[in-house]
């Protein structure tokens, strides 16, 4: 039986780039919490080299970053080069050795390399998390553009087509030296997606956060016979009140009117600019309606009255925001793995509209928690929002179900057990 698993991560809270960070802290509680032991090994960023804590040890190997906790990153090539995956291997390694671990788990694909390579020389099984596109394009860009739903970005698509993409919508103007500086990073980048490719490929089990999103995946780089899905625990929902709701209406001049929330980053690949697309004809059917975005991004937005833009704000505010909100909206264009947001506002009994994509379908049921429109389609998702705006008792309906289907989907003991059992098998699995 697998008793100690080891978490290998680029990052971990307090140093949280995103909410990815947040789920597999409470991963790691909830397998304490079923007796098993878990030494995460992450890189320090300045902070105590080992910290235990609610049945977890934290072992943080030396790191020549600093950063300030929060959600900031080391920087686009810290974890994509060969000394750092040589570096965080050995850690690995000697953690792994010393703690005796049966499984090693890589959570982030930062950290999958060293993983790997760690998991080879300590002869432990390695299991994979795969809960974005990541690891089949460095820059992601295959999704907001191609008409597949399984992706198989090769050195020509990602050269011709996924990297000039990021760059007109990512990188924005600069001077020649600059622009040759961003197409050797991502060269540099795409160079050690081919390292990270061979160690997916060398994976016991690959687990993702959804079907959707190991759909996505072609089969020479995820065998659907290593594949497993174990859906992410949900977020620790702090009840925030009507009060709270009230609170936030007050803080942020909303009064009375009807709000519709956009929580997460501005981008692309979120759907931003579907939903800015229908602003105006949500407007025109439900007039005083307001909209909020809660959330960092390289998108700017209109500087109109009733355009809210917050930038990040804490998780408090964000859940008081939640129930001030009539109606929460996630357009993602790109196959959304399993969306925290979804899940945070289904739990606060929020009804919600979002893009029929990657995990959602697996999250909303249409029509009675929510309603699913198809992606790229501001016209769908303009009336579906204004629908649900203009009917408040279907959405008290659909909010009092999303609160039940978010605690009966998402049990912690049901997904735990899914976790143990993907684990057994990974490690009853010859060397």
């Amino acid at each position: 039986m697998v008793k100690t698993i080891l978490f290998a991560a680029e990052y971990w809270p307090p140093f949280a780039p995103g909410g990815a960070e947040w789920t597999n802290a409470a991963w790691a509680e909830a397998l304490a919490r079923r007796g098993r032991r878990v030494i995460v090994v992450t890189p320090n960023y300045g902070d105590a080299p080992r910290v235990e804590a609610d049945g977890v040890t934290v072992v943080r190997v030396p790191f020549p970053v600093t950063l300030r906790p929060g959600q900031h990153d080391a920087g686009w090539l810290v974890h994509k080069n060969p000394l750092f995956h040589a570096y965080f291997a050995v850690r690995i390694r000697q953690v792994a050795r010393a703690e005796g671990v049966d499984v090693v788990h890589a959570q982030n694909k930062g950290a999958l390399v060293g993983a790997w390579l760690a998991a080879r020389a300590v002869r432990r099984p390695l299991v994979v998390t795969v809960r974005d596109v990541g690891l089949l394009c460095p820059v992601g860009a295959c999704p907001l553009f191609e008409p597949w739903t399984t992706f198989d970005c090769s050195t020509r698509q990602y050269l011709g087509r996924c990297a000039p993409f990021h760059l007109a919508h990512y990188a924005g103007p600069a001077p020649w030296w600059r622009r040759a500086l961003r197409w050797a990073s991502l060269l540099a980048a795409w160079l050690d997606h081919l390292v990270q490719r061979r160690a997916l490929r060398g994976a016991a089990r690959v687990i993702g956060v959804s079907d959707g999103i190991l759909r996505a995946y072609p089969p020479r780089l995820v065998d659907r016979r290593r594949a497993r899905v174990v859906h992410s625990l949900p977020p620790a929902v702090s009840p925030a009140g009507e009060g709270d709701a009230a609170a936030a209406r007050a803080r942020f001049g909303l009064g009375e009117a009807p709000v519709v929330l956009h929580a997460g980053k501005r981008s692309p690949g979120k759907g931003t600019p579907v939903l800015l697309a229908a602003l105006d004809a949500i407007s025109r059917a439900v007039p005083g309606v307001r909209f909020v975005f809660a959330g960092k991004g390289e998108l700017p937005l209109p500087v109109r009255d009733d355009v809210i833009s917050l930038g990040s704000v804490p998780q408090s505010t964000l859940f008081a925001l939640y129930r001030a909100a009539d109606v929460v909206v996630a357009p993602a264009v790109w196959p959304e793995p399993l969306s925290r947001v979804l899940l945070e506002a289904m739990r606060l009994g929020r009804p919600v509209v979002a893009t029929r994509v990657g995990g959602t379908p697996e999250i909303v049921e249409d029509g009675v928690t929510g309603l699913l429109v198809p992606k790229n389609d501001p016209v769908a998702l303009a009336e579906a929002v204004a629908g649900l705006l203009r009917d408040p008792a279907r959405r008290q309906r659909m909010g009092q179900a999303a609160v039940a289907r978010a605690t009966g989907l998402f049990d912690e003991d049901r997904l735990v057990d899914g976790l143990l059992d993907v684990y057994e098998e990974a490690w009853r699995q010859p060397a």
